[in-house]
């Protein structure tokens, strides 16, 4: 070897040592002068573990943003948790920095066992999550979602009847018209009249949603709990039950959907359009079964959550009902005989901006879904390190008095002077999330909601439920569930037809609907 290049050789490695030496030092030094995030003070070994509560974490992470200021940091046995309390904070790492928080914490219950890595929701950031990404957007994306009008109107019809017949169950009523709509856009067809397929929906979104929050199982906590044998990782069973149950469910749709299209049947869904595209797609049976099964579980749970958080404001607000009904009723072509549809929606700004503060006010999913940092990351003198879970917690940020005055009180005056015809039921708030993980299905939620409600306070009159001596009872919103989302537990309430007349409209939209179960 010549000498030169013996020498240019020792040449590129001595400066390729030095180069390393020097970012180590930079990195050593960056890691010295990184301030630990704030927060209260760990426990040894398993962190901040039993001081997070189960209940209503949202609330919890709000009274140490109190204390501690926006950013707070968590440990759960090893996990690091980033707690983010402020839009600013979450809107710079998450959406201008979202190249390094997209992802997910891998979740081996809900994830691994349950899920096959297949879930949307659950999928790390990568070129899997593009593929079901792209598949959504084909059906969701906001020009598409318009297209869909009539379907939201006519499960809407339904929702009314079943309101009218039977107004004790709103919740299961709710259920059933959050899923109605996406049921039909995602197989091409409407629930069964047994609603069957919608108890199966609801019994796998109950156990999912306590599933994958931080927490919930602590082969989550302690992954090495995963090389147990089965015999002594009973949980591992349970979760592969819930997955057959899920892919026995969703392969036999998707399985119609294709006997439909084989037949000639040219009617447009979302599974449809997947089958005939699916060579270019390149997704496999059971990514397919869940890419359309994950969309009727998003326009499921949080849509109906919010229905029933509508009917608490209303009793607890009766003056936003009254406004709400006075502007409904002030339009020419609307009557007792003569509901309003979305062709009103830039003629009703009240109501659109009632809606965005039932967004606001209580959060279908307030605690936020967890993200995941890819890398370390400096922010504001802090240290995040890589593969950090981080929360925006939507409630704190939601009720922050700096951002929105008195934010317990709901006030749709709020956001009347932001309303100016457009339909932007989506925005002022932070209610479908952040960055590349924001919900996708956020148009065609808002707009499911938007429809109901305007419907609901066209028709009915809305009032809370009396003791034995008469006096009202009224609900209490800290009363609700808990996990990823969260809705009212059950509260009465009395739900009455604004007229004779109303109630007569209300029966043969639904007849009008071609439901067979308008009697």
């Amino acid at each position: 070897m010549p000498l030169q290049l013996i020498a240019f050789s020792l040449r590129t490695v001595t400066a390729g040592l030095i180069l390393i030496s020097f970012l180590r030092f930079i990195k050593r030094s960056w890691y010295q002068s990184a301030t630990r995030l704030p927060g209260p003070a760990p426990h040894p070994v398993v962190g901040h573990l039993f001081q997070v509560p189960k209940r209503q974490t949202w609330k919890y992470f709000e009274s140490l943003s109190q204390r501690y200021g926006p950013v707070i940091g968590l440990d759960l046995a090893g996990d690091n948790l980033v707690i983010l309390n402020h839009p600013d904070d979450a809107e710079e790492l998450l959406n201008r920095r979202s190249h390094n928080y997209s992802s997910r914490k891998p979740l081996v219950y809900a994830g691994k066992y349950q899920s096959h890595g297949k879930r949307l929701v659950l999928l790390p950031y990568g070129p899997e999550l593009k593929r079901h990404r792209a598949a959504f957007h084909q059906m969701l994306q906001p020009k598409v979602v318009g297209s869909y009008e009539s379907m939201q109107e006519e499960e809407s019809a339904k929702f009314l009847y079943d309101m009218l017949v039977n107004p004790s169950d709103a919740d299961q009523h709710s259920k059933r018209y959050a899923a109605a709509t996406v049921f039909r856009l995602s197989y091409g067809k409407r629930l069964s009249d047994d609603n069957e397929d919608l108890r199966q929906v609801l019994t796998i979104l109950d156990g999912f949603i306590r599933d994958c929050y931080p927490g919930s199982h602590l082969v989550d906590i302690f992954p090495l709990l995963d090389s147990l044998p089965d015999f002594l990782a009973p949980w591992r069973l349970s979760a592969r039950r819930k997955h057959e149950y899920e892919i026995q469910l969703y392969a036999r749709l998707i399985e119609e959907a294709k006997t439909r299209l084989s037949s000639g049947d040219d009617s447009d869904c979302f599974a449809s359009r997947l089958l005939q595209a699916n060579e270019s797609s390149m997704l496999d049976d059971e990514s397919l079964a869940y890419v359309v099964g994950s969309a009727f579980e998003a326009g499921t749970d949080t849509t109906a959550g919010t229905l029933m958080w509508f009917l608490m404001a209303v009793i607890l607000y009766p003056e936003a009902l009254r406004k709400a009904q006075a502007e409904i009723d002030s339009l020419s072509d609307v009557s007792p005989s003569h509901p309003p549809d979305f062709g009103h929606m830039s003629s009703l700004p009240y109501c659109i901006a009632l809606t965005k503060e039932l967004f606001r006010w209580m959060p279908a999913a307030p605690g936020g879904f967890p993200h995941l940092s890819d890398v370390d990351d400096m922010y504001k003198g802090y240290l995040i390190k890589a593969k950090s879970m981080v929360i925006p917690n939507i409630w704190a940020m939601q009720h922050n008095g700096d951002l929105f005055t008195d934010p317990l009180s709901f006030n749709p005056d709020r956001f009347m002077r932001d309303i100016d015809g457009r339909d932007d039921l989506t925005q002022g708030h932070y209610g479908f999330g952040f960055g590349r993980r924001i919900c996708p299905g956020r148009y065609l939620g808002a707009r499911t909601v938007w429809i109901g409600i305007v419907r609901l306070m066209w028709a009915f009159n809305i009032s809370p439920g009396k003791d034995a001596g008469g006096r009202p009872i009224l609900p209490d919103p800290d009363h609700c569930t808990s996990g990823i989302t969260s809705k009212p537990l059950p509260f009465v309430y009395i739900l009455t037809p604004r007229s004779g007349e109303h109630e007569k409209t209300v029966h043969n939209m639904c007849k009008s609907s071609q439901s067979r179960l308008c009697r």
